[in-house]
């Protein structure tokens, strides 16, 4: 398992509506088209919080406005070198998952490795082993020396443990 960085504190930027409003009115005021500036603005977050994941950031508004600018310049570039646009229909589904599905997940995986990370090490072992790397329980209990039970005992209370580290904060996961 990787060790990650600390990660900031992103509940707080992501919640704050002005902030998503103010950088909202910032791109579309350069944009003049609500679709796209939906789409940067998503983008903006999104790469605040990998950028959180990993250092500080001592002024998320700022940090916010800067990357929203260089998204916004990336987009005029791209768009005046890019051919003829040709209009799509709504119904065409797009296959990649959506900006906020994506920080949906990194957060429930962040949040699942720093659970990992304070269970017991026997517990962790046998649910890692069981779980993830799909060894048997016979195989486990016979290489750890415990008995059968034992085993599902512990890959039951590492379940639980993940499921509480979740529901403490507020995020759902289906097993």
């Amino acid at each position: 398992m990787t060790e990650l960085a600390p990660a900031m504190d992103c509940a707080r930027p992501l919640a704050d509506l002005e902030l998503r409003r103010s950088l909202s009115r910032f791109v579309e005021g350069r944009l003049r088209d609500s679709h796209a500036s939906e789409d940067l603005v998503q983008e903006t977050y999104l790469r605040l919080y990998d950028y959180g994941r990993t250092r500080t950031v001592a002024n998320v508004g700022a940090f916010c406005f800067a990357i929203a600018r260089n998204l916004i310049h990336d987009y005029l570039r791209r768009a005046r070198t890019a051919p003829t646009r040709v209009e799509l229909a709504d119904e065409i589904p797009c296959p990649a998952p959506r900006i906020d599905e994506v920080l949906a997940y990194r957060e429930r995986v962040d949040v699942l490795v720093a659970a990992l990370r304070h269970m017991p090490p026997l517990r962790r072992e046998v649910f890692t082993r069981q779980r993830l790397d799909g060894d048997a329980v016979a195989t486990i209990a016979a290489e750890l020396d415990l008995s059968r039970a034992a085993v599902e005992k512990h890959v039951t209370r590492a379940v639980a443990d993940l499921r509480h580290a979740l529901e403490r904060r507020g995020l759902a996961l289906e097993w």
